[in-house]
């Protein structure tokens, strides 16, 4: 994922995140929230750790990915809405 850089000694990335061979940054952002929460599945089963899981412009998509063990905080724009409103879903 990191490579040595000589010039500074520091790292430089080498490596990036792709969907069916797109790259994480040609991806629309439904698909990048998605590709982010897989990522973050991978290393909360790697670590054994979880956390709540912030979604900015929660809006944009349509179906998220689940995220077992997880407590998602969905942060959507709603027209509708002039004070912030706060829904729970009971699991």
């Amino acid at each position: 994922m990191f490579s040595q850089n000589l010039s500074n000694d520091g790292v430089t990335e080498c490596c990036d995140a792709t969907f069916e061979g797109v790259p994480y940054n040609d991806l629309n952002n439904a698909a990048r929230i998605n590709i982010g929460l897989d990522i973050i599945n991978t290393l909360t089963e790697y670590y054994k750790f979880n956390a709540p899981i912030f979604i900015d412009n929660a809006e944009s998509v349509s179906n998220l990915i689940e995220v077992p063990q997880s407590q998602i905080i969905r942060l959507v724009v709603s027209e509708q809405d002039n004070t912030l409103r706060v829904e729970k879903e009971n699991a």
